[in-house]
């Protein structure tokens, strides 16, 4: 499944609007807020909410900014995943 991006969230699905999943960020001057996580009943229990939290932390990675983690499911990923903390923004901790 492809991954895909706006300027709202990392999606997959044809577009936005349709999507099978999301998670929903806002942008900020360090970074982004990950704030929401959905994933449609049809994908439910594939990783797809995994997929899309390590597609952000990537991205971060990628362009070297880092993330604030409102969202439960993303903070329950990041807590299995001790990794993640590189780009884990400490401020909002």
């Amino acid at each position: 499944m492809e991954i895909k991006q706006n300027e709202q969230a990392f999606y997959i699905g044809d577009d936005y609007t349709n999507s099978l999943a999301r998670l929903v960020f806002r942008n900020t001057d360090f970074g982004m807020v990950l704030e929401h996580t959905e994933v449609d009943a049809s994908l439910a229990g594939q990783g797809v909410g995994r997929a899309l939290v390590k597609y952000a932390v990537e991205v971060a990675r990628n362009e070297k900014f880092q993330l604030a983690v409102e969202c439960e499911y993303a903070q329950a990923e990041f807590k299995k995943h001790p990794d993640y903390e590189d780009v884990l923004y400490k401020e909002l901790v």
